[in-house]
């Protein structure tokens, strides 16, 4: 068993350039903030060294529970992300107050469907200095923190549903230093805005504000854009409608050679399983301009396309390219690019579809939270 000490404490303090945790006559953690030290962790999975490594830009603590179905519904999400984005600087810690004889074979049981680093919050501690002083009452609930080398200092510029577009674009962004949590900030009452107005059936005021949103910057909301895509064709119900913005969605993307974008437009438009139709040749073109704008060598690029024959039926193109995408994966990758590779080569052999790993499928399901406390 592995347990945090107060030394350990500050070594990553050091080592990521955090600040310790906030007296409580201090404001209220928030955005832009200096990240509060991780003390006291008990770790399952993972130790300190995935947390200080020189290496690290993107440090993600997730709050979260065995119990908790929503935090469940996020596993696979957060495992995606961080199998994608682990060689380039992203670091995840799930945090859990529940007992060790819980967790550690809830994790083991998960195997490469949660590889990240897993610890147990025994005296409350880091829920303390990051939920308590965010005042933050659900979970789950994602902090995405910046870090430079693992040297300058950390700076909370997430904080929020592991689930939510805005969630999965502060990371990806903030790995290139493209984040701007400034232009978030404004962009953020209009989208609201927007899905308070889609909730009550406005949809040309709801499309309205997603496309002030979106013009802000084209790159950082285009999940914005796919959001208005999702909105068009299941809760309107305007699959002509949803078929022409995606279209022209996709050609702006290719303008930008947005590669990220490229990605989740494919996989909305091909597999996204709250969608009520799917366009696959759309889908197809996405992928590929995906491949184009990425590279042949990409791994995400060639398993993104074949994702997307795997949809329109088409196994054998599908075990051709995640085969690709498996021989050139990264060693720490290798694993969940093979099980999705058994899974198209099982589809090809019976002729028909199987389960995929979850962590090859979109995700899905409402942005919803249960209290931190049964």
């Amino acid at each position: 068993m592995i347990r945090t000490t107060a030394i350990l404490a500050l070594t990553l303090s050091a080592a990521l350039g955090l600040a310790p945790a906030a007296p409580q006559d201090q404001k209220k953690l928030a955005v832009g903030d200096a990240t509060p030290v991780l003390e006291g962790l008990d770790f399952v999975q993972g130790s300190m060294d995935d947390l200080s490594a020189s290496g690290t830009k993107v440090l993600v603590v997730e709050f979260w529970a065995t119990w908790c179905g929503p935090c469940l519904r996020s596993i696979p999400h957060i495992n995606e992300l961080y199998q994608t984005f682990q060689d380039q600087g992203l670091v995840v810690v799930g945090v859990s107050d529940e007992k060790r004889s819980k967790v550690e074979p809830f994790v083991k049981k998960r195997g490469s469907e949660m590889s990240y680093p897993v610890a147990i919050d025994a005296d409350k501690k880091v829920s303390d200095a990051f939920m308590v002083a965010a005042g933050q009452k659900g979970i789950p609930c994602a902090f995405v923190t910046t870090v430079q080398g693992g040297q300058s200092g950390g700076k909370v510029v997430y904080i929020g549903h592991p689930m939510a577009p805005e969630f999965e674009t502060a990371v990806r962004l903030s790995l290139t230093g493209r984040y701007d949590p400034v232009l978030m900030k404004k962009a953020q009452p209009l989208i609201d805005a927007g899905r308070r107005a889609i909730e009550s059936k406005n949809y040309k005021d709801g499309y309205k504000r997603f496309d002030e949103v979106v013009a802000l910057d084209p790159g950082i909301f285009a999940p914005i854009a796919i959001e208005k895509y999702r909105v068009m064709l299941n809760d309107e119900g305007n699959e002509a409608g949803a078929k022409a913005f995606a279209a022209e969605l996709l050609k702006g993307l290719v303008v930008l050679g947005d590669a990220s974008a490229l990605r989740d437009l494919a996989v909305a438009l091909s597999s996204d399983p709250t969608n009520k139709s799917y366009d696959f040749d759309l889908a197809l073109q996405a992928a590929e301009a995906m491949l184009k704008v990425a590279g042949k060598s990409d791994p995400i690029a060639l398993s993104t396309l074949a994702g997307v024959d795997y949809a329109r039926g088409d196994f054998a193109k599908a075990v051709e390219s995640q085969k690709k995408a498996y021989r050139i994966a990264s060693p720490s990758r290798k694993a969940a690019f093979k099980a999705t590779l058994d899974a198209y080569e099982l589809a090809l052999k019976k002729g028909v579809k199987v389960t995929v790993p979850l962590a090859a499928q979109a995700p899905a399901g409402p942005v919803e939270t249960v209290p931190a406390k049964p």
